[in-house]
């Protein structure tokens, strides 16, 4: 405590190390230079887009397409009516990109090293994309009239597994209103 005591009076009254005050001053001076900079936003990065809105109306765009694709053909199934189609997607479309992949044998030791490959056209550099893939479905929905004799709901779950590749137990179909019930 005494040691304490005495380098804050010796600091006082201007006895101190001078490298001890210009480390003291300098650590204020960078603290100060990060609050302003935090601040203003000096020295920060504007935030990057992630381009969600894109991929989200793609996504949206897809969905639509397959329930309305589906509806107008379920709808031409003898004995259905009033259809409509809910296509749940359990993921969203993703790109698949070329990997270079180098190996290497040393000292018994095997080791690879994958880097994505690249094209080179002028001072830009893209990724080589060898496919894009279409989201997973999660589930399916389909409420109709008509679907409550057993062949035609059979007729409507077989569509749809085929068309969509779709397991038959992702795949729900459900009787619609009447036209005189509530």
């Amino acid at each position: 405590m005494a040691d304490r005591h005495s380098l804050i009076t010796k600091w006082k009254n201007g006895k101190a190390d001078k490298p001890l005050k210009w480390a003291a001053i300098m650590l204020g001076g960078g603290i100060a230079l990060m609050a302003l900079s935090d601040l203003n936003g000096y020295g920060s990065e504007p935030p990057e887009e992630t381009g969600t809105k894109p991929v989200a109306a793609a996504e949206t765009d897809l969905k639509k397409n397959y329930e309305s694709e589906l509806t107008r053909v379920l709808s031409e199934i003898n004995g259905v009516s009033n259809v409509s189609v809910i296509v749940n997607l359990a993921s969203s479309e993703r790109s698949v990109y070329e990997k270079n992949i180098v190996s290497s044998n040393g000292n018994g030791d095997e080791t690879t090293d994958e880097q994505m490959a690249v094209i080179r056209n002028g001072d830009v550099e893209s990724p080589v994309m060898t496919e894009t893939r279409k989201p997973d479905i999660q589930g399916v929905l389909i409420v109709a009239q008509g679907v409550d004799r057993v062949q035609v709901k059979k007729r409507m779950v077989e569509a749809v597994t085929r068309v969509l590749g779709v397991p038959m137990h992702r795949v729900a179909v459900m009787p619609g209103k009447t036209g005189g019930e509530n």
